[in-house]
């Protein structure tokens, strides 16, 4: 998964998983190869700014509760709803260490890789195998990260996303700006609505907005603003199980429900990305505190 020389402030880990440790002046932050999964990232002084369950399953080859799990190359279970893995190959797949540098400021570098050549066919047997895939990470006071698709020889047709859980005090006291205006569909109805001001929570929420706008997740708990901007993105789905599905999913605690929001830049359904061959396509999320 890599032999490269580290740097300072970039550790190896290998248990519970493989991967890698940041701890620098400016962040810290976990990153498993398994999934190339951003399970940690919190700036200095402050609190965290990911969330992980503690129920998560750090297994190789399972998908990781929390942090930031990639969705590539379908959502769910795909446009049919008879797709396996849930939410695609990319986070059950072991990813290679490319690149590891530490700026003068401590802003973690990072490249992990993927080739499409290296994944179990029968994963995805529609997929041609001359694709590549590469996570830039950049890792300090604020976390950019950018997936990015390249095509072989064949054209890549695919859905993909930034499953982003993001920390916060107490989801009832947690409102999301950005999407006013907003069209969206409602996961749990079927159904199709507008956004009216900010998005607030009373009740399980999972809905995907039409929309490439910068996001605001206000925490008046935490006293903090998390800002998020998108590129490459042309919805987003808002999403938090509340109580019955956290109680029913083997992987979140009962109560988990109360300390976290998924706000995730994705191309899925009608937006669905197409690559033509030798092409690329970029999606990407930038984190910060204001």
């Amino acid at each position: 998964m890599t032999d490269i020389e580290l740097p300072e402030g970039i550790t190896l880990l290998d248990a519970p998983l493989a991967g890698i440790k940041v701890d620098t002046p400016a962040a810290t932050g976990v990153i498993y190869f398994n999934g190339a999964h951003i399970a940690a990232w919190t700036p200095a002084g402050q609190h965290p700014v990911l969330w992980l369950s503690d129920q998560a399953i750090l297994e190789r080859g399972k998908a990781i509760r929390g942090g930031i799990p990639l969705l590539w190359p379908w959502f769910g279970a795909g446009d049919d709803g008879q797709h396996t893995p849930m939410h695609g190959i990319a986070r059950v797949s072991t990813w290679n260490l490319l690149r590891a540098k530490v700026s003068p400021a401590g802003t973690a570098n990072i490249v992990l890789g993927l080739d499409g050549a290296a994944v179990d066919p029968e994963l995805a047997p529609d997929l041609p195998r001359d694709y590549r895939l590469e996570l830039h990470i950049s890792m300090g006071k604020t976390l950019i990260v950018q997936l990015v698709v390249f095509a072989g020889d064949s054209e890549l047709f695919f859905e993909d996303g930034l499953h982003s859980y993001f920390a916060v005090g107490d989801i009832h006291k947690t409102r999301i700006e950005g999407l006013d205006g907003a069209a969206y569909s409602d996961r749990l109805t079927d159904g199709c609505a507008t956004q009216q001001g900010a998005v607030s929570f009373e009740g399980e929420t999972d809905r995907i907005y039409e929309s490439r706008e910068t996001l605001r997740i206000i925490d008046d708990e935490w006293n903090r603003t998390l800002l998020i901007e998108k590129v490459g993105s042309a919805q987003s789905v808002i999403w938090n199980p509340w109580i019955a599905k956290a109680a029913a999913t083997p992987d979140l605690g009962d109560d988990d429900w109360q300390e976290f929001v998924c706000a995730e830049a994705v191309n899925v359904r009608d937006q669905s990305v197409n690559v033509e061959p030798g092409g690329r396509h970029l999606i990407s999320q930038t984190i910060s505190i204001i």
